[in-house]
């Protein structure tokens, strides 16, 4: 029996695949793990790669996906325990990625660890001091949620470990369209468990969208939250008061826009004058900073 079962979602991901598949390979650790790719009706090469890496695939149809079904149906196939999740467009960064996302499950009541993204600056800056949740009461877990409406800490089906116990006794929900793995985190703190948020293993996510596949993300997100749970991210008070604020900074951050291009463009047209004069010995503030 693997100690680590590895599923992950693609469609049409080909590159990104053998991108990702290839740094697993690499990775050093001292247990089994096998490997699942759900595959939704690619129609480029993304099953002759997963073949290549000996991967075990699996196809849903187009008709029948959802995240939820699709990450429940990789899940479902899996021998180990312990579950990494992942998309075909996160990368793990550095050989022991693995063996960084399985520490911290010999808790028996640790249900999942969000795994750690490394475009992530405010939770960079704490990897080394992970935050542990756990709610002693379904008022402290509404209060905490409602000041995360995005559930930031909550575990990403993009990259996260998940125990399949809990998995068993509570599956993603298959008719969310978005979502799926944080509303699947809320209900499982409100069954007792724990998760880890972030561990070490370090990722990096490598698909970039347009300004439009934001904003509709966005809406789908926080949708199919809300028809789950009938909480509101934001209420009407909080709706205009940002509005307000934003419409005072506008002219503040625009000015800042122009004043910091002028400076570097300044800069650059003046770098022969700045060359030409002689160079400065001894300790200044930015050469501390280097140190």
């Amino acid at each position: 029996m693997p100690t680590l079962s590895i599923v992950i979602r693609c469609r049409n991901e080909a590159a990104s695949l053998r991108r990702l598949l290839s740094v697993l390979r690499l990775q050093i650790c001292d247990f089994d793990w096998e490997l699942i790719v759900v595959d939704n009706d690619s129609e480029d090469d993304s099953r002759a790669i997963a073949e290549e890496f000996r991967a075990v695939i699996l196809s849903i149809s187009k008709a029948d996906f959802t995240y939820g079904a699709a990450l429940n149906f990789g899940i479902g196939y899996a021998q180990s325990e312990l579950i990494l999740l992942l998309s075909a467009h996160a990368l793990p960064v550095g050989r022991h990625f693995l063996a960084d996302a399985v520490r911290g499950f010999d808790d028996p009541k640790m249900a999942a660890a969000r795994c750690l993204a490394a475009d992530n600056r405010r939770q960079m800056l704490r990897w080394e001091n992970p935050v542990f949740l756990h709610y002693d009461s379904p008022q402290e877990q509404h209060a905490a949620e409602a000041r995360d409406p995005n559930l930031s800490e909550y575990p990403a089906a993009t990259c996260c470990v998940i125990r399949r116990s809990v998995w068993e006794e509570i599956k993603y929900d298959e008719s969310m369209e978005f979502g799926e793995d944080k509303y699947w985190a809320s209900r499982v703190l409100a069954s007792g468990y724990s998760i880890r948020s972030c561990s070490e293993a370090l990722w990096l996510y490598t698909r970039e969208y347009t300004r439009n596949q934001f904003f509709k993300r966005l809406i789908k997100n926080y949708a199919s939250f809300y028809r789950m749970t009938r909480r509101a991210p934001l209420s009407p008070l909080g709706y205009v008061s940002r509005l307000v604020k934003a419409a005072i900074m506008t002219p503040r951050v625009a000015g800042r826009y122009l004043l910091d291009k002028f400076l570097v463009n300044s800069i650059l047209f003046l770098t022969p004058y700045f060359g030409r004069q002689k160079p400065k010995v001894g300790s200044t503030e930015e050469s501390h900073i280097k140190q």
